[in-house]
């Protein structure tokens, strides 16, 4: 009979302390949304420091979601604290593992902020390992072997891209220019001048012609490298010559008086 009491308070105790952590973690969950809010206010009204304070309690009163540190990351971006900001998208990876966000946001920082290219790589991978088809991630990853001067890796990114049909117009031009760096340049004017009928069309429907013709300009001075490399010189210079580009009349200059200094010139040339 002692034993039955002696369950059962037990059993009450454990019940009421289970109940007891329910309420502090739905507690927890209301004051993580509320300061999630207070942040996005005080973020849309341009106090920085207002809603740096407040992620910081939201993330605080929720140690499960990453949402909070990430949101945190994007606000000391916006300070410039970039190494800060790298720490806790680390943190926010480990809150949840599984979220592909984090890793992406992580591998942005470090190619465009902290210049650690071999650091964004592998989130980038981290990331397309948790989700495949994210194209974002895959261009991404593509732009960071450009970088490191992995040609050949950032073409099979971008040639898989091509078989999906997911493959924007600047993803073309930059496989056209790989193509010419890494010996096919005949491939590299073709897929150049593809890039260039994307353009057009693309950025003609959001009314952004202007931005289309500086584009389709430079892509003509793509095509004259490709030519060049293949030893065509006169084709290059018909390119050139009809070219609206700033600095084609320097480089038609250049193709007149020493061809081969020019040829050189984009062997040697980045892609970025």
């Amino acid at each position: 009979m002692v034993r039955i009491v002696l369950s059962r308070a037990i059993l009450r105790v454990s019940a009421g302390f289970l109940v007891g952590v329910l309420v502090l973690l739905a507690a927890s969950l209301y004051l993580s949304e509320l300061y999630t809010n207070e942040y996005q206010r005080l973020s849309a009204a341009g106090d920085v420091e207002g809603a740096m304070r407040k992620v910081g309690l939201a993330a605080r009163f929720n140690p499960f979601d990453a949402d909070p540190l990430e949101a945190q990351a994007y606000l000391l971006q916006r300070q410039g604290r970039y190494q800060e900001a790298e720490r806790i998208l680390g943190q926010a990876a480990r809150r949840d593992p599984q979220d592909f966000m984090p890793y992406l946001a992580l591998g942005n920082v470090q190619m465009y902020q902290l210049n650690d290219l071999d650091g964004a790589a592998r989130n980038y991978k981290d990331a397309l390992e948790r989700n495949p088809k994210l194209i974002l991630g895959k261009t991404s990853l593509a732009q960071v072997y450009i970088r490191q001067g992995k040609l050949k890796e950032a073409g099979k990114v971008y040639e898989d891209l091509r078989e999906t049909k997911d493959l924007t117009y600047q993803g073309l031009y930059d496989l056209g220019r790989i193509y010419v760096r890494t010996g096919r340049p005949d491939g590299g004017v073709k897929t150049i001048r593809m890039a260039q009928r994307r353009v057009g069309r693309d950025l003609a429907a959001i009314g952004q012609s202007g931005q289309a013709k500086d584009m389709r300009s430079s892509m003509d001075l793509a095509i004259a490298d490709a030519f060049v490399v293949q030893g065509e010189y006169e084709k290059a210079r018909r390119v050139v010559a009809r070219s609206n580009a700033e600095q084609a009349p320097a480089i038609l200059r250049l193709l007149n008086s020493d061809p081969e200094r020019y040829r050189a010139s984009v062997d040697d040339s980045a892609i970025y």
